[in-house]
């Protein structure tokens, strides 16, 4: 590795120890993955990250709130959290947890009338948020409750409220949540709003009429491109670190890489790791391969304003291989009939600088005895689909494996970031 070989690693290596990311796509609000604050409720012992209201064990308070800073996975790294009681009697008590691979706010209440959840991003400092940088078109969320299983129903309305231009322009929508699923409020809903820059978002759950009623808010608060209201199936979310590796001078970090670094070299790295929440099956097995020991190469997860990020990064000679796959260690058994495509996000500079760098991606899937694979070409910033029709006779109900092959062998000096995470989708355009 020559001396300017050397200072391009050395600065891209202290790039990612600060874990900056180069990710321009802005799809979440709040993931929910960073936890409410800590508390024990009256008459237990066990601290839960959670709020309560109401009356518990002979302790009663109308009002509970936390603010807290520096959260991954939140926009701006700030969120303000309320809980409020409609009548002492009753209790509420707002949740986090983590079920099925995804994280979510948990609302339940006794018998009595319910109260009022707010969310709000940007309230202790201007959040500058381009909401529609990745073309995104409006807020998602899904909820999963009780709300429609009694008679009369126990709706719940959800205002968001939105400011920007310094507190110059705010504007409001409320729309009702009745049913199990995924709800949108588009962004026409709140005209005169700088959406490139917003500087506060409110989310005011309101359940001050109704009795005795349970939601859960699934997989975040985000942006979406598409009108399309059918959730997705989360196959790496990029919410679990690489594996540990020794980074020749650095000291030990959740990223792996290959090439030559401060006279150590290394031709190909595999991480295997179990356990895991936020992939399917709990399992992924990592594989990096240079195709020129003189490069240095890393991957690294990343968060850029609460999007998780997977970064591949490399310098001048070229570059390598990337292989993600699920299901190696156990097969998946998973069920992706209610999809219809694979679906990723990239960032990167695979067709800047008048060099066009192209990186095939190969997706196999792996059903009993079937084996299917395709490939597309990524070379363009956006979003890429691999359509379940591109391989036939898989068994969509159980699908054991699946891997995700980026070979960049043929190019050099390219760098990219996977946002978002890997999913298998239902909105296809």
């Amino acid at each position: 590795m020559n001396l300017k070989t050397t200072l391009f690693a050395a600065s891209c290596l202290s790039a990612l120890l600060m874990t900056t990311g180069v990710a321009r796509a802005e799809r979440f609000i709040d993931t929910f993955e960073a936890p409410l604050p800590s508390q024990t409720l009256p008459g237990t012992a066990t601290p839960m990250p959670q709020l309560w209201v109401g009356t518990i064990n002979g302790v009663a308070r109308a009002v509970d709130s936390a603010s807290q800073s520096n959260l991954e996975g939140v926009y701006g790294g700030d969120r303000e959290t309320s809980l409020e009681a409609s009548a002492m009697a009753n209790q509420v008590i707002l949740s986090s947890g983590a079920s099925n691979g995804r994280y979510h706010l948990s609302y339940a209440t006794s018998t009595g009338t319910s109260g009022r959840m707010v969310l709000e991003y940007g309230a202790a400092a201007q959040m500058n948020a381009n909401l529609i940088a990745d073309g995104s078109v409006a807020f998602e969320l899904e909820v999963n409750g009780d709300m429609d299983n009694s008679n009369p129903q126990r709706p719940v309305e959800l205002t968001v409220t939105l400011e920007s231009g310094g507190g110059s322009v705010i504007k409001d929508t409320t729309i009702t949540i009745v049913a199990d699923g995924v709800y949108q409020i588009p962004f026409s809903s709140f005209p005169g709003v700088n959406f490139a820059d917003v500087d506060y978002i409110s989310f005011d759950f309101d359940a001050s009429a109704v009795s005795a009623v349970d939601y859960m808010l699934i997989g975040g608060i985000r942006t979406t491109r598409s009108f399309c209201t059918k959730a997705d199936i989360a196959l790496d979310t990029f919410t679990d670190n690489l594996p540990l590796r020794n980074i020749p001078g650095a000291g030990i970090h959740p990223i792996m890489w290959v090439g030559t670094l401060n006279g150590t070299s290394v031709a190909s790295d595999t991480g295997i790791q179990t356990g895991l929440f936020g992939t399917i099956g709990g399992q992924r097995k990592t594989k990096l391969v240079a195709s020129d020991i003189s490069n240095f190469i890393t991957a690294s997860m990343t968060s850029t304003d609460g999007t998780p990020t997977l970064g591949y990064s490399s310098t001048f000679s070229t570059s390598g291989k990337m292989t993600l796959e699920y299901g190696t260690q156990s097969a998946l058994n998973a069920n992706l009939s209610s999809a219809v495509a694979f679906e990723l996000e990239i960032d990167g500079d695979l067709n800047s600088g008048g060099s066009p760098r192209p990186v095939p991606l190969t997706v196999t899937v792996i059903s009993g005895p079937i084996v299917r694979l395709a490939t597309v070409t990524l070379l363009n910033n956006g979003m890429y689909y691999i359509p379940f029709s591109s391989f036939p006779n898989v068994n969509w109900t159980d699908v054991d494996r699946i891997y995700f092959h980026f070979n960049a062998s043929q190019v050099q000096a390219v760098d990219y970031d996977l946002i978002g995470g890997l999913r298998a989708t239902a909105c296809m355009p």
